[in-house]
């Protein structure tokens, strides 16, 4: 019996999306006679083994070279068997409906020689490009200007992807996204196989155009949907696609259009790539150096004003004295910021880590001290430095809690960066139970998993093991508006792509980030990336914990953050004494790894308990950051000193659900440093002012 549908799929180093686009086939094609056929274009990321391994069912093709896309389809084409050929890229994933409803529209529709359904963006927004005009020189231009997107609705801008029609409805096209292209095998037949000389990008654009000059009809339907992960939401700003794609544009009109339109549009195509390459690239640089570049402004203006406020109190703050002495003080400052910010890897990465803020900070103020000390001719206030210190590091955290609230298009990356990302978990069965659990193990990833979505609405308010149950997968929408939530993770092992999907749509207004979770749960796919889960190991040697510096730099820590308010509270704690010695007490901890710590306590809450911990941490008893304060005479197998917070209180339910705090434990013993107890202790700080 010949196949139905012939799947075609060319793959190149996308392994992990090509399995998520194979199990939603799976799903898809489970009654529907069919074959899979994938090329892979010589790919290093061990995308043939695992095919081998977790898809026998799949015919496969392994290239000893990179043929394109075109050259990739064309290997498959020549021995596809199927009544109809759908074309798809590797980086979707497809509805269980997707092939049935495409099947139904071909008999209703007798007249189509090909179709593309709904495609949607990652983030659940409609994707554009997934049917558009064939590209005339004016409708080229106005896309390569832009112009489209800020004229959706005009029939002059916005013709080349029709934006000016309305995406539910059902109609005919001139082309269609070769991301998801259906066509009859009659048609294939009649047309010829694809073009190789177009090695990315507009082969399918050719192909429909052929398609048309043979009399065939594409159709555009909405009846079913799938994802596109990589598709034109992820290149919009990548200015090596605008140049590729324009040249294989350029390419398209020289093989279609007559010899004297080539000149004049080779020029126009050239023109359009300066503008939009121009505009793109600043606009890239603009979002890349956005922190950095702020950061530089607070900085600059906290400088200024400090300067204004020692100048005002010795006598009148003078603009030409300030040009003439201390703007070499602003440009120094600026200088040294910018190049300990790319020292410790602040531009690209952890921009908006108050741990690399502090970091970035201590060093600049560092060396303008040492500045004053060393050269007079840099020699002013210190008093300017200290108050610069600390008035830098308050406004560039500052603007980013204000980023964070008000910023709502960013706020995601601020979220994930600067503060735990909150996430819900969509699913109910055990394999849900086993992604939490895997989640928890990472307490420094970066997200905190306010519960989980059920399926159904009268789970709400239960428990799935140990985790609450906040919402259902039908109310998410209302739930995230109203708690904030900008994660939210699917678990696909009993949730259909078309309920996924269709959530997807209802939340692409909420800034969310949505990622899916096989159910292998190996890996996390999300907008163009891929997040691999791993475990924290149980037997690390050599913890950054341990390291001599690193312990000499925490002691250090806790004497310089403790000294001051220890020497303030000494004086009303020493008045009270007298009434209160015997709520003084000398409190003795749980054994860790057979060492006993003991300090001075106090018997009530308050002030004399926060000097009573306070002076025990000045003598080394304790630490501000550490192992939880506990008296349970079980030992525990891992050696740090008690602390006031520590990652074990930040996250008492991961301890509660993971049953012990072992893992947590470990994974701070693993990652310590100096930045890392002060991003606990800020975050302790945050949870305290909000009443956590």
């Amino acid at each position: 019996m010949l196949p139905e549908i012939s799947i075609i799929i060319v793959n190149y180093n996308v392994r992990d999306f090509l399995e998520q686009c194979l199990l939603s086939l799976r799903r898809a094609l489970a009654h529907i006679p069919s074959e899979v056929w994938v090329v892979d274009n010589n790919s290093v990321d061990g995308s043939v083994n695992m095919l081998r391994e977790r898809f026998p069912e799949v015919r496969l093709i392994a290239s000893k070279s990179n043929l394109g896309f075109s050259g990739g389809n064309n290997l498959a084409l020549k021995q596809a068997r199927g009544r109809f050929i759908v074309l798809l890229n590797p980086d979707t994933v497809v509805q269980e409906d997707t092939f049935s409803s495409l099947l139904r529209f071909f008999e209703e529709h007798p007249d189509a020689s090909a179709a593309t359904c709904k495609i949607l963006n990652p983030d659940g927004s409609f994707a554009v490009d997934c049917r558009h005009s064939i590209p005339t020189p004016s409708t080229a231009f106005w896309k390569l200007l832009g112009l489209n997107r800020l004229f959706p609705k005009s029939k002059i801008f916005g013709r080349y992807n029709l934006t000016y029609l309305d995406e539910n409805d059902t109609y005919p096209v001139e082309a269609i996204s070769g991301s998801f292209m259906m066509i009859k095998r009659e048609v294939v037949e009649q047309v010829g196989l694809l073009d190789e000389t177009f090695f990315m990008y507009c082969e399918d654009i050719d192909y429909c155009h052929r398609i048309n000059q043979a009399g065939g009809k594409i159709y555009y339907t909405p009846q079913t949907q799938i994802v596109h992960y990589k598709g034109e939401s992820s290149k919009a700003n990548n200015l090596d696609y605008v140049i590729t794609f324009n040249r294989s544009l350029y390419q398209f009109y020289k093989k279609h259009y007559q010899q004297k339109y080539i000149y004049p549009f080779k020029w126009l195509i050239l023109l359009g790539v300066i503008l939009r390459g121009a505009f793109i690239y600043m606009r890239n640089v603009l979002r890349k150096y956005f922190t950095v570049l702020m950061d530089v402004a607070m900085l600059n203006l906290v400088l200024l004003f400090t300067f204004w406020l020692r100048f005002e109190m010795k006598g009148g703050f003078s603009w030409d004295s300030f040009f003439s002495q201390y703007i070499i003080i602003h440009l120094l400052t600026t200088v040294t910021y910018l190049f300990n910010a790319l020292l410790f890897d602040m531009i690209k990465q952890d921009r908006f880590s108050p741990e690399k803020v502090l970091k970035v900070l201590g060093a600049t103020f560092l060396f303008v001290s040492a500045l004053t000390f060393f050269f007079k001719q840099f020699a002013f206030s210190r008093l300017v430095v200290a108050m610069a210190a600390i008035g830098g590091f308050l406004a560039i955290v500052g603007w980013r809690l204000l980023f964070n609230r008000y910023g709502a298009k960013y706020s995601g990356a601020l979220e994930k960066e600067f503060f735990h990302k909150r996430a819900l978990i969509v699913g109910d069965d055990q394999e849900t139970v086993e992604l939490l659990k895997k989640l928890d193990r990472q307490p420094l990833a970066g997200m905190k998993v306010e519960g989980v979505a059920a399926i159904d609405d009268d789970r709400i308010g239960h428990k799935l093991d140990a985790y609450p149950i906040v919402t259902s997968i039908g109310q998410i929408d209302e739930y995230a508006r109203l708690k904030r939530v900008n994660l939210i993770i699917f678990s696909t092992h009993n949730i259909a792509y078309e309920r996924i999907l269709e959530t997807m749509t209802r939340l692409h207004d909420l800034n969310v980030e949505i990622k899916m979770v096989p159910g292998h749960l190996e890996y996390m796919i999300g907008k163009s990336n891929i997040e691999r889960f791993e475990s924290v190991p149980l037997v690390e040697i050599d913890y950054a914990y341990n390291k001599p510096f690193n312990r000499f730099i925490k002691r250090l820590m806790d004497i310089g953050l403790t000294l001051t308010p220890v020497l303030i509270l000494t004086v009303p704690v020493l008045f009270a004494l007298p009434f209160n010695r015997q709520k003084y007490f000398r409190r003795q901890l749980a054994p860790r790894l057979g060492k006993k710590f003991h300090f001075l306590d106090y018997r009530e809450k308050g002030l004399f308990r926060s000097w009573a911990r306070l002076f025990s941490v000045l003598l080394g008893r304790i630490s501000l950051v550490g192992a939880p304060i506990q008296d349970d005479p079980v030992a525990s197998p891992l050696f740090y000193k008690p602390g006031l917070t520590g990652i074990v209180q930040l996250y008492p339910e991961r301890v509660a659900r993971l049953g012990n705090s072992h893992e947590l434990e470990l994974s701070y013993l693993k990652n310590h440093s100096l930045f890392l107890d002060m991003e606990l202790l800020l975050k302790s700080l945050f949870r305290k002012g909000r009443g956590e």
